[in-house]
């Protein structure tokens, strides 16, 4: 350490134009790769693994086409639909046809009928939409026209919907831009021509739509942040000159830490969007520590060199050991086996280890070359009040005990509320219902059913044909047994189609069904009949109500299909990406709590490690849990379950809430060594009133700074901001009241 130091300032101090030919060009090479940066959603990689749930899903995914990657069209009219409105319509999808990376189409020009004189399969509407008899007559079929509860048409035949299957590299994102871009201008253009309005909607374009607010976030929540920043420094420190020093050092790590996203290939997606905010904040907290000791040597009468000689020798190594902690807060989500936790991991850990090389290298140099102005330097130095520096005796100091056991006792109650944690998850936590994509969508599930399924897949018997009349008599009992379990919007299977493919007396007509199948577009064929030919499922339409639910549903869907007698077909176990997502949701909430366990012990155990000594190690732990466990608690107690972005914000934020303490620990062990003296009560006191201060100061700028996250376009990163900044709170109580306490228990003077 001592040899770092050295480094540090035989750089910063004696040869700061040399940092600044270091750095320049590695600045603008982090610029450069801030045009490299990807977005995604992360709705793919979060739940990636090789778990049970993930590896169904997968070999699900493979054997039939997904829903994932429907695109929804909702067609609405001021009057019920009828000649005028359904000949605009049928030209909308016969041009939408004409995309690149439209697959399918489904709508009410879907819809067949059985002629009952022939038996042949016919369109249930005319072919001339301007037969007006013919038309009432059939828009009264496809009204009547359900299939278990899936409708196309409203009661007041206004609205209808139109389904469209992306192709199926579209469920990774690849190309769907151009795709949505394409079909949104065609809806647009048709709903200027043909008096009727298209609203698209679905899964991809929600995904869209999120990759799009990720983007406007990361302009938005940085610029902001460091705004913010530089208004409380500001407001604390009043001197504009001093405000601006705090800024540049932090915003600089912020343009490296982005830089290295591009270089590294790592994509800003829902869990790592607050990330670079984060790194703005903890370089302005090491920051305004080492301007605060710098100001406060200046103001004793030591030169403006000197001073940052002194506090880089003082502050520099709890600097060190601030990024330390929080890299291994965010190196214990490594133990998640999500890809994109790990992402996360690594980011998070790159980002803090270039934040502490930024702050303490380009700090000092910032102050080097500021303070040859002499409108900076006369506003450096920082005048103590007289009485500052007195040691007092303080509460926690004075009831050292009944404040420790008081702490032991809260943060144990605190655990009993929040045990045991309650996991949740649903895709569209991610994004606000107000948006009009979410409202769109919620109107077209009222119509059609829930774009959400839960899957049952079906393999045929050995000798059994998909036209065998066994295979429908099992997939009727299926559905009657599914479909009243409780929140199963619809069932739908091959049954569906059997009043199509029958003949009078009820049998299956295989040349009839062997039709209707051909004249089905493969993307829509593929969801009822495997890839393979030898595979059927059963799909229940069910809304997203959460993790908890789903795991539940799916249960009860499992034990119910076991529990028949099935001649023909055998039944695989639920799944689906709403099934896997739910199921894994409490593996990585799980996971997330052991890294968590991991960070609660690594940490202190590197601060006694560093320190050499036992005592401040196990003093650092309960007032650096209980803000954790007591945020985790309250959240339980309100009723909200902890989700996967709450458990990555208390982890995090534990590595963060540590600074204080450690600052605490740096400011007795100089106290300690500047006395010759041991720990002792007024040691503590007197420790606590020079680092109080700073301690208030940077939590301000911490959570001034997170603030910004408040305009995310993302509820769960609103959520994480204002999570965190609770946390910072509660840790700067606990630092200021309880960790004094039990370091006084420690010591052998306590008097």
């Amino acid at each position: 350490m001592k040899s770092f130091i050295r480094l540090i300032l035989s750089a910063s101090v004696d040869k700061p134009f040399w940092v600044v030919a270091v750095f320049a060009p590695l600045l603008l090479l982090a610029v450069t790769g801030l045009f490299r940066i990807d977005f995604e959603d992360g709705l793919r990689t979060m739940f990636t693994s090789s778990s049970e749930a993930f590896e169904d899903y997968a070999a699900y995914s493979h054997a039939f086409a997904q829903s994932e990657t429907d695109v929804a069209v909702l067609v609405s009219a001021p009057d019920p639909l009828g000649s005028a409105g359904l000949t605009t319509l049928q030209n909308f999808i016969l041009e939408a046809q004409f995309i690149d990376g439209i697959g399918g189409v489904y709508s009410i020009f879907s819809l067949s009928k059985r002629d009952p004189e022939t038996g042949e399969l016919v369109r249930l509407l005319p072919s001339d939409l301007t037969d007006q008899p013919a038309l009432d007559l059939a828009i009264k079929l496809v009204a009547d026209r359900t299939a278990s509860g899936i409708s196309l048409l409203s009661e007041d035949g206004r609205e209808t919907v139109v389904a469209f299957s992306m192709g199926a590299d579209m469920a990774d994102m690849a190309g769907s831009s151009g795709t949505l871009h394409n079909l949104e201008n065609l809806a647009r253009d048709m709903s200027v021509k043909g008096g009727i309005q298209f609203a698209i909607t679905g899964l991809i374009p929600i995904r869209e739509s999120i990759i799009a607010g990720l983007k406007r976030d990361q302009m938005k929540i940085n610029v902001l942040g460091a705004f913010l920043g530089f208004l409380v420094s500001l407001a604390l420190f009043r001197s504009f000159w001093i405000a601006f020093i705090n800024t540049v050092t932090p915003v600089t790590a912020l343009i490296f830490c982005l830089g290295a996203f591009g270089w590294l290939g790592l994509s800003i997606n829902a869990l790592t969007n607050a990330l670079p905010v984060l790194i703005l904040v903890l370089a302005s907290s090491d920051s305004i520590h080492l301007t605060f000791e710098i100001r406060r040597r200046m103001g004793r009468g030591e030169g403006r060199i000197d001073a940052i000689r002194g506090a880089l020798v003082d502050i520099a190594p709890p600097v060190v050991l601030t990024s330390l902690t929080t890299m291994l807060a965010f190196a214990s989500l490594f133990y998640s086996s999500s890809p994109i936790v790990q992402d996360l991991a690594l980011a998070g850990t790159a980002g803090v280890f270039l934040a502490m090389l930024v702050v303490l290298f380009v700090h000092p140099v910032v102050f080097m070359i500021a303070g040859r102005f002499s409108f900076v330097a006369k506003v450096l130095p920082l005048v103590e009040k007289p009485n500052a520096g007195k040691r007092k005796r303080m509460f926690a100091v004075r009831n050292f005990r009944a404040v420790s056991l008081g702490g032991i006792a809260l943060t144990l109650a605190a655990l009993f509320i929040l045990w045991p944690i309650q996991p949740a998850y649903r895709f569209l936590e991610n994004i606000d219902e107000d948006q009009p994509v979410v409202q769109i969508l919620q109107r077209v599930e009222a119509l059609s059913g829930p774009i959400n399924n839960i899957n049952i897949p079906l393999t045929l018997k050995t000798g059994v044909a998909i036209t065998d009349q066994a295979v429908f008599d099992d997939l009727a009992k299926l559905h009657a047994a599914v479909a009243p379990l409780g929140g199963i919007r619809a069932v739908v299977s091959l049954n569906n189609l059997k009043e199509l493919v029958s003949d009078s007396a009820g049998r299956i007509d295989t040349a009839a069904l062997t039709r209707l199948l051909e004249q089905m577009p493969e993307r829509f064929r593929s969801r009822l009949i495997g890839l393979s030919g030898s595979d059927l499922q059963l799909v229940a339409l069910v809304p997203d109500k959460g993790s908890q639910v789903t795991d539940a549903l799916a249960a009860a869907i499992e034990r119910t299909v076991q529990s028949l007698d099935l001649q023909a077909l055998t039944a695989g176990r639920p799944t689906g990406f709403l099934v896997m997502s739910s199921a894994l949701t409490d593996d990585m909430i799980k996971q997330l709590t052991i890294s968590f366990l991991i960070a609660a012990l690594a940490c202190p155990a590197l601060i006694g490690f560093w320190y050499r000594r036992l005592d401040f190690g196990l003093a650092a732990i309960v007032p650096n849990i209980l803000p954790i466990i007591l945020s985790g608690a309250v959240l339980t107690a309100l009723d909200f379950d902890i989700q996967i972005t709450s458990a990555l914000a208390l982890t995090i934020a534990f590595g963060i809430a540590l600074d204080d303490s450690i600052h605490v620990f740096n400011r007795l062990h100089l106290q300690m060594r500047q006395d010759g003296q041991a720990i002792s009560g007024p040691l503590v006191a007197h420790a606590m009133s020079q680092v109080r201060p700073i301690l208030i100061v940077t939590t301000i700028i911490l959570s001034a700074g997170l603030l910004a996250t408040l305009v995310s376009e993302m509820p769960m990163i609103r959520f994480f901001g204002l999570l965190c900044m609770a946390t910072f709170v509660l840790a700067l109580i606990s630092d200021i009241v309880l960790l004094p306490a039990i370091i006084t228990w420690f010591a052998k003077d306590r008097t």
